[in-house]
């Protein structure tokens, strides 16, 4: 009878430990996991707040293809370069985002005309509607610079149904080109932006504060998982 109740007793003991170890073990999982959503929150914050700062100072140009057939496509490039050139005209003197905006918009109507007119030039009688607002972007890499997820005031150029992939630049400051040939944007190009943004968020476009892409791509899962 004592050797049983000895028995259970030490049972009862192991149990008692091994329920301890289990909680213990719990508390440390409980704080690893705290850490880990801290620090992708964290992350997740530093790239939302250099998005809007980014954002803030540029104007992106979105043209969209009537669909994604080669014909279409093509089309497109040849549209975005005589916007592109035109528009490179017309806002040769603006210094700031807020001349450039007001440039953009004087010539919308012009902007539609150039562009239907460059489709029927080529044999198409695709009709062109140009407008500026915010438009969400996810990640995009263009030359040695990654610009984060986020909206961003962009002129959005479609062409007839607009069903097609879609070609992007920055417009302002001057990150387009013609010249579909460039990998990395020119320093002239980059001083541009960089005397209109803070150091830290100018190195964050490329990359200099460590892992900064991957903070972004962060923010931007998480927007995914909100939506």
């Amino acid at each position: 009878m004592g050797g049983s109740r000895a028995i259970m007793g030490n049972k009862k003991h192991i149990w008692q430990e091994r329920k301890h170890i289990l909680l213990l073990s719990a508390v440390a999982l409980g704080l690893v996991v705290t850490g880990v959503l801290m620090n992708l929150y964290g992350e997740a914050t530093k790239g939302q707040a250099h998005q809007r700062a980014i954002a803030e100072e540029i104007i992106r140009l979105h043209v969209i293809a009537n669909s994604d057939s080669d014909e279409d496509q093509q089309l497109k490039l040849k549209v975005k370069e005589t916007i592109v050139t035109y528009l490179r005209g017309e806002m040769k003197d603006a210094a700031t985002v807020g001349e450039a905006r007001q440039a953009i918009r004087d010539n919308l109507p012009e902007i539609e005309q150039i562009a239907r007119e460059k489709m029927q030039e080529e044999g198409y009688n695709y009709d062109a509607e140009a407008s500026l607002g915010e438009s969400y972007f996810p990640v995009k890499e263009y030359g040695d610079m990654t610009f984060p997820a986020g909206n961003y005031e962009a002129l959005r150029v479609k062409l007839g149904e607009s069903r097609g992939r879609n070609w992007w630049c920055v417009m302002y400051p001057t990150l387009c080109f013609v010249d579909a040939a460039y990998e990395t944007v020119p320093d002239s190009s980059k001083e541009k932006l960089k005397a209109s943004l803070t150091e830290e968020d100018y190195d964050a476009l490329l990359g200099k504060e460590g892992e900064v892409a991957y903070s972004f791509r962060i923010w931007e899962w998480l927007q995914e998982i909100w939506n």
